[in-house]
């Protein structure tokens, strides 16, 4: 059986990695390795970690980036397989046990992500692991051109890494999702683990929440796709591709149509949700908001005038 090596970077994360690198150590499949870089922390992170002795391959190095921590883990690690763990989640016991159970029904050339809910400090919430479902395998390349739609809790061999490299250092944020975008053109495929197996820390402080640069990081994801894998896209994927480059991020465009929908403007709503639906096929629920924000847009722009308000809770019905 293949060891799975996981690489587990920490940034000033002492209150939450004991937690992270014991989820690591007690699975059920003890076929384990972890590898903790320690990248550059300020705080007690790395001497919580050494508290754990030779049951893990601890690194420190001065503060280069989660990526660039990421590869340094990897090429330390032994294993055929690798796991991504953050050091501010948590894998259930049964983490290792289904993973390996998806990859060994997959074709060759594949790797496995896992569902997930999220941790909070007021206690488990959902969390949409797969925000569009599961993505057939023949659809992957076009859904990858709309958005991230792979978890972080993500099994991958190391014949991946072989082929498509490590993570791109330079990129601060989106790094995953360049990654999988990567391994998709280069021909992967990614299965995806339906059972939860992990928690996802949701806080406010992370790098996925900061939108305005998480939208600026896309459009660099997005050069690095036409830079090396342009010449190889369809009709279907060129088009996406140019939508962006002339309408920036769906997401932004969802936004922006919240934002309407929230001032009252429910006609701008539509029109935005329509135009975020056409660079985001593959969420079908923004179809569905745009001809909801279109029907009632008579009706509540008449109560708006009415009582010189939006109504209640529109904003979160977008």
């Amino acid at each position: 059986m293949s060891t799975i090596s996981f690489i587990m970077p920490a940034y000033n994360a002492a209150r939450w990695i004991g937690a992270a690198i014991s989820s690591v150590l007690t699975q059920s499949d003890p076929d384990v390795e972890l590898v903790v870089v320690d990248d550059g922390s300020t705080d007690d992170t790395f001497a919580i970690a050494e508290g754990f002795g030779d049951r893990i391959k601890l690194i420190h190095q001065d503060n280069a980036g989660l990526s660039a921590a990421r590869n340094v883990a990897i090429r330390h690690s032994g294993g055929d397989l690798i796991g991504l763990c953050d050091s501010d989640d948590v894998l259930l016991p049964n983490y290792v046990t289904e993973a390996r159970r998806t990859l060994a029904g997959a074709p060759e050339r594949t790797w496995v992500t896992s569902r997930s809910v999220a941790l909070t400090d007021n206690g488990l919430e959902d969390f949409r692991s797969f925000p569009f479902g599961e993505i057939a395998r023949d659809d992957q390349r076009t859904a990858v051109l709309q958005g991230n739609f792979v978890s972080i809790f993500s099994v991958f061999p190391r014949a991946m890494v072989t082929e498509i490299g490590t993570f791109d250092e330079s990129m601060r944020r989106c790094e995953d999702w360049e990654y999988w975008a990567r391994a998709i053109f280069t021909g992967w495929r990614v299965a995806f683990q339906p059972k939860v197996a992990a928690c996802y820390r949701r806080q406010g402080t992370t790098l996925s929440t900061n939108t305005e640069a998480m939208l600026e990081a896309e459009d660099v994801l997005f050069a690095r796709l036409e830079a090396n894998f342009a010449s190889g896209f369809n009709a279907e994927e060129r088009s996406l591709v140019d939508f962006r480059a002339e309408h920036g991020s769906p997401l932004r465009l969802r936004a922006e149509a919240r934002r309407a929908w929230s001032r009252g403007d429910y006609a701008e709503a539509s029109a935005q949700f329509r135009q975020a639906a056409l660079g985001l096929p593959v969420d079908r629920s923004l179809r569905l908001k745009a001809a909801t924000a279109s029907l009632a847009a008579p009706v509540l722009s008449g109560w708006s005038r009415v009582t010189g308000r939006a109504p209640s809770g529109g904003g979160g019905a977008a």
